[in-house]
């Protein structure tokens, strides 16, 4: 069952293929910690894995990050009571974090809010939030919450409750990208856009962080950009339109895809994706694969670890400073080493002078890198003179 399920949960995803851990059969009592996964009650983890046909909800998906929160509670409390749709929200917190985001949205708007449960049977007219530490999917009107990989360095993260909700929802999807860092949020707006869904970003220039909201403009031309506190009561707008699925069964008799564990090809690239590049994961070190989209293009490994351009780069360049450091004290560690041989009795095959000569170009090597690296601006003023000696 737990088996049948992940593939389910693959195959749904289409795009943001996204492989799930095994959900434990033993939860944990503490439900403050991360790793308690919430359950839904029996009743309503019965349909789960069943193979039937359940017409989607409306859905109203929304992700934030950085600077988020103050326009999420905008943007809920001008969702009416009887909204007919479901309201999905991630929003960028730590593994660890115990969050009171379900709290703060109950009191900001009519609709009642709490963390997603799994196996919870998804209702129009209230707010599921995704755990910390966990994904949020809706998969045939259930909420699933998996611990896969993560996605833009994130777990929760945006584009895969959004590429769920577009698989799921087709259609019936209204998206919304609010406040935060980097490019998250993109590559599942597109997904929604493509599969006849609209997309609501939050004004870049109201945004405390524009990055993602700036992101899904340029990923999604026609997206409408509009302030946190128009954006609830144009979502009901567009809710209220009841567009059309692009399929009823909501992604039924979609075929399973093959992932690299089932195949005996060592250049395997999944059918979403468009070329293998020489980049690794900065995650699991896997080979990241491109996967082209009409407006942005992303990377994942076939683990399932996956980034938006953006979010690859400022990853890489913290990796690389990481990298560069460990090779500073790599050096300094063999010039100290060299030096201590140098100072001992004869009988190795290198001379003190050749120990010496060699922790000499270590250190400076060393010297050089850290100059690089943690440059120290001249200090000005009355005051130069004592910083200096105490920088010396």
């Amino acid at each position: 069952m737990v088996r049948a399920r992940d593939d389910l949960h693959r195959h749904l995803l289409g795009h943001l293929c996204l492989p799930t851990s095994r959900v434990p059969h033993r939860i944990s009592r503490r439900r403050d910690c991360a790793c308690a996964l919430p359950r839904a009650p029996r009743h309503d983890r019965a349909a789960i894995g069943k193979s039937v046909r359940v017409k989607p909800h409306l859905l109203l998906a929304i992700g934030a990050s950085a600077g988020g929160v103050e326009a999420l509670t905008e943007a809920v409390a001008g969702l009416p009571a009887d909204l007919p749709a479901c309201v999905l929200v991630t929003v960028h917190i730590g593994e660890q974090a115990r969050s009171r985001l379900p709290e703060i949205l109950g009191r900001s708007g009519p609709l009642p809010a709490g963390h997603a449960r799994q196996g919870e049977q998804l209702r129009p007219g209230r707010i599921y939030v995704a755990p910390p530490g966990y994904h949020l999917l809706a998969i045939r009107g259930v909420a699933q919450l998996s611990r896969g990989p993560m996605v833009n360095r994130h777990r929760p993260a945006v584009d895969v409750m959004f590429a769920s909700a577009a698989r799921w929802a087709d259609g019936r999807t209204v998206a919304a990208v609010l406040s935060g860092m980097l490019d998250d949020g993109a590559v599942g707006a597109t997904l929604v856009a493509r599969a006849g869904g609209r997309v609501l970003v939050q004004e870049p220039t109201e945004a405390m962080f524009d990055p993602m909201p700036r992101a899904a403009l340029a990923a999604v031309p026609d997206a409408i950009p509009i302030s946190a506190g128009r954006l609830g009561s144009m979502a009901v707008t567009l809710i209220d339109a009841e567009r059309a699925p692009t399929a009823a069964d909501g992604g039924a008799g979609v075929m399973p895809r093959q992932h690299m564990e089932d195949s005996d090809d060592p250049l395997f690239l999944a059918d979403d994706e468009s070329r293998l590049t020489r980049m690794s994961c900065p995650e699991c070190g896997g080979t990241l694969a491109q996967v082209d989209l009409p407006r942005i293009s992303y990377y994942r490994c076939h683990v399932g670890h996956q980034y938006s351009p953006q979010t690859l780069e400022a990853t890489q360049r913290e990796l690389t400073e990481a990298k560069l450091w460990t090779g500073i004290a790599a050096l300094e560690e063999h010039a100290a080493l060299a030096r201590h041989l140098a100072n001992r009795p004869g009988g190795d095959h290198l001379s003190a002078a050749d120990y010496l000569r060699t922790a000499r170009e270590s250190a400076d090597l060393a010297k050089s890198m850290r100059a690089e690296l943690a440059p120290m601006a001249e200090p000005s003023g009355p005051e130069t003179a004592s910083l200096r000696d105490t920088a010396q």
